[in-house]
This record gives structure tokens, sequence and C-alpha cells, in this order.
């Protein structure tokens, strides 16, 4: 009686112990796509939030030339 119960408790607890690795064997693929694609989703957004910020330095420099330009602040000394 001892060795059937024996056996019965083994088998439970091996497989008790490959039953996670089973279950999260096919989550793990899903949540890796997942994070790949969030990592192209953020690349793309900085990248994106760079040019604009890019663009508008480059248009507020070139703003300032033009104003500049307009508006010279040398004075003469008599």
């Amino acid at each position: 009686m001892k060795k059937v119960t024996a056996c019965i408790l083994f088998v439970v607890l091996g497989l008790a112990l490959f039953a996670p690795a089973i279950a999260g064997a096919g989550t793990n693929r899903a949540t890796t796509e997942q994070q790949k694609n969030s990592q192209k989703t953020w690349k793309k957004y900085n990248k994106q939030q760079a040019k604009a910020q890019k663009k508008q330095r480059k248009e507020q420099e070139k703003a300032t030339k033009k104003w500049r330009k307009n508006h010279p602040t040398t004075t003469t000394v008599t």
C-alpha cells in the first residue's frame, strides 16, 4: 500500500513541476512578439518625434535669421 501511495504522490508532484513550464511555453512566444512590436512602434514614434523637433528647430533658426536681417541691432558711435 505504501508503494502505491508513493507512486501516486511521485506522479502528482512530477506533473505539478512540469505543468507551469508547459503552460508558460506558449505564452512566452506571444509575449516576445508583443514586446518586439512594441519596441518597433516606439522606435518609429521616437524617430518621427526627432524629425519633427529637427524641423521645428530649423524653422526657428530660419525665422531668427530673417528677423535679424530685417532688424539690425548695430549702432554707430560718433
